[in-house]
């Protein structure tokens, strides 16, 4: 037993070196020079109101220097008034056009985002069209590093990395320190073992002849993982996934505590039954050996150091999670912007160590995501239905 244990470590400290290295050497490799013009760039942007940051977001898009001429296509629910006053002040001190499309709630298992993305099409002018979610931020020159991918042979889509800016609160910086610690490290290197098999859906970019070619987004309204839905569909017509070095930030804002288990509970139920039920084997493994297996290790170890410490474990864990804190340091430094303040930085081991135990929770709880007001089941296979919805505020 003592001997498989320290194989187990062996292989966990490797990993976490063979992923830094992967993700070094991500980031070393040249974009793509462009092998095409496009004359406008369509950026559809499904709005719901209810975070504190949307403004800020929403105007740091307009803001973003980009060398593409864009248009931006906001859609927004007939009941949120909230939306409605915000997106009609930011669009009237805009420089670019902005069209403003108010839409009725959607019925009963329609996807609230997709129904908008379909509309947003119907009135997208541009050559490229970009899925841009309302808490997430395009840096300055972010389309130059992503919309060339999309000139590389069998590539459909392209999509960015998210991390997370926000640490306004206690539990602002808890999701922020989670997601920006696993982020790179995760999509990273499952893409040096196989193909993208989905995407990262707060950003990503597609040719409109592609989107035509492929039937849109018209058909996936049923599917509560949107992100999952397209990147199937682009798959099934023969299309490449394009991960590229563009790194957008998102901003959200967690209330508190309920909020904030809320919100890791939607994001690991989204991938359990939308998209680990219709992966092959072998993808699966990938999920599972890259990802589940890395991720319940540093609780593990600390139950060891718990009911049977040694010098041996106490050094080990020393390295295991030192190594943690060094690459989520330079990590932040040299990709992410220094995203993260340096007061927060001492939490990241504690942040790997109680994540598991927020995977087991998530995993027992109701199959039920809270959305903004939006209260759904989660059926199996990724289909769903609303429980409730927002209070309507027609203003």
């Amino acid at each position: 037993m003592k001997k498989l244990w320290w194989t187990l470590a062996g292989l966990m400290l490797a990993q976490k070196l063979w992923k830094s290295w992967l993700v070094r050497r991500f980031f070393a490799r040249p974009v793509p020079a462009p092998a095409r013009e496009v004359g406008l760039v369509s950026v559809i942007q499904p709005i719901l109101s209810g975070d504190p940051t949307l403004g800020e977001c929403l105007a740091a898009n307009l803001a973003a220097r980009s060398g593409y001429d864009l248009e931006f296509i906001w859609l927004i629910d007939d009941d949120d008034a909230a939306a409605r006053a915000l997106c009609g002040e930011l669009a009237a001190r805009s420089a670019r056009p902005v069209e403003i499309v108010s839409l009725p709630p959607p019925a009963e298992r329609a996807n609230p985002k997709t129904i908008k993305l379909v509309a947003g099409m119907e009135r997208a002018r541009g050559d490229v069209v970009c899925v841009l979610d309302d808490d997430t931020r395009l840096p300055d020159g972010g389309l130059e590093q992503c919309l060339p991918y999309l000139n590389q042979p069998g590539v459909g889509l392209a999509f960015g990395l998210p991390y997370y800016r926000h640490f306004g609160n206690l539990w602002s910086g808890l999701v922020s320190l989670f997601v920006n610690g696993q982020s790179l490290l995760t999509y990273v290197p499952y893409t040096a073992l196989s193909e993208p098999f989905t995407i990262n859906g707060m950003f990503y970019a597609l040719r409109r002849d592609v989107l035509d070619a492929v039937g849109g987004f018209a058909g996936l309204e049923g599917i509560l993982a949107d992100d999952f839905a397209v990147a199937s569909r682009l798959r099934e017509h023969g299309y490449r996934l394009a991960q590229t070095p563009l790194r957008h930030a998102i901003s959200t804002h967690v209330s508190g505590p309920r909020h904030y288990l809320s919100l890791i509970q939607r994001w690991f139920i989204f991938p359990r039954e939308s998209l680990l039920r219709h992966l092959s084997p072998y993808q699966q493994g990938i999920v599972y050996g890259l990802g589940a297996l890395p991720a319940l290790f540093p609780l593990a170890l600390a139950l060891r150091l718990a009911f049977r410490p040694s010098r041996a474990a106490g050094a080990y864990a020393a390295l295991y999670f030192g190594h943690s804190l060094w690459a989520y340091r330079r990590i932040d430094a040299a990709y992410l912007g220094r995203a993260t303040p340096a007061a927060w930085a001492w939490a990241v081991p504690l942040v790997e160590t109680v994540f598991p135990l927020q995977l087991l929770a998530a995993l027992l709880a109701p199959q039920r995501i809270v959305w903004r007001g939006h209260v759904m089941q989660v059926e199996r296979g990724g289909e769903f239905h609303f429980i409730s919805r927002r209070v309507r505020d027609k203003g």
